[in-house]
């Protein structure tokens, strides 16, 4: 008897080790119970399931993650807004609770695409679309080619302009090294790297630490998230001309901060940009949605209430 519960033990201590390295897949169905809820619906877009949450009544806004994470770290930001506004987000393919898209192309068309399909499946003509890191990037994108689509943007530390990529990002790109992302991910790795994209670790919750860890180890994810990075690295000396082309009214929100898209960058959007406001947060970092989400949604309030006109946008207090 003492034997068998030794094994017992053994085989339970090795299980939560492997967890812990990040060496086995999450569970699909306990992910959804997890990270889903009431107002999670998920759309047949490209050929895939998308995750989306679709709260609140009244002008629609989107709202678009960075790469690696998913909705929720737009919690803050939608409690405060669904009082007045039909708050829309999603999880960016391949990331969160949406499947990675079949054809492996994460570029700025093919997610244009996923954006009009989505929009049309909730019968939105458009929207307030607002975006950080990659989804800046999706965001800008969508409203430089799709303008009727787009009444104004909120960017946050958008990744666009040519710039040393973060090292997690090359190395995640790499044929060789980047290969041992897909085969362990510890928990501890996706502490540090969140600490990197806090101006103060002391703010990051337990909780907020496990969501990123469970949902970064969905089946197939980190494949697709090594062709993210590798698309990411490729087009990362490329000007992004299509900028110019914006014309909605474009508020700019950066962390000083911020290690992976340096705020010398808002420099080139105001340049590009046709009409843009520009708010630096001395202590926040990367993801100032999440850090602060109190400072930063009251910011894109009285954005809004700025740029109302009309009724075009919504009344805003």
């Amino acid at each position: 008897m003492r034997g068998a519960r030794t094994v017992i033990l053994l085989a339970t201590l090795l299980l939560i080790g492997c967890q812990d390295l990040g060496l086995t897949n999450s569970d699909p169905e306990k992910l959804v119970a997890r990270h889903a809820d009431a107002h999670s619906r998920f759309l047949e877009i490209e050929g895939v399931r998308l995750h989306i949450r679709d709260e609140g009544e009244g002008p629609a806004i989107v709202l678009l993650h960075g790469v690696l994470a998913s909705l929720h770290t737009w919690d803050g930001w939608t409690d405060d807004l669904t009082d007045r506004y039909r708050v829309i987000r999603i999880d960016i393919p391949p990331f969160g609770l949406s499947d990675p898209l079949p054809d492996g192309d994460y570029h700025g068309p093919a997610m244009t695409r996923v954006l009009h399909a989505v929009l049309d499946q909730l019968k939105v003509e458009s929207a307030v679309f607002v975006g950080n890191s990659l989804g800046g990037y999706y965001a800008a994108y969508f409203a430089a080619h799709a303008p009727d689509r787009v009444r104004a943007l909120a960017l946050i530390s958008p990744a666009a302009y040519p710039q040393p990529l973060p090292w997690m990002l090359r190395l995640g790109a790499t044929p060789v090294i980047g290969k041992g992302f897909e085969i362990a991910m510890p928990r501890i790795t996706v502490q540090w790297a969140l600490q990197r994209l806090y101006a103060k670790p002391e703010r990051i919750e337990a909780a907020t630490v496990e969501r990123y860890f469970e949902l970064n180890r969905a089946p197939n994810l980190r494949a697709a998230a090594r062709e993210v990075m590798r698309q990411m690295v490729a087009h990362s000396d490329r000007e992004p001309v299509w900028i110019r082309r914006i014309e909605q009214p474009t508020l700019l929100l950066w962390g000083e901060a911020d290690h992976w898209v340096p705020p010398y960058q808002a420099e080139r959007w105001q340049a590009d940009l046709v009409d843009s406001r520009f708010i630096l947060y001395p202590d926040a970092g990367h993801v100032p949605m999440e850090e602060i989400p109190a400072r930063t949604v009251a910011d894109f309030r009285a954005f809004l209430a700025a740029i109302t006109s009309g009724g075009d946008i919504g009344s805003v207090e």
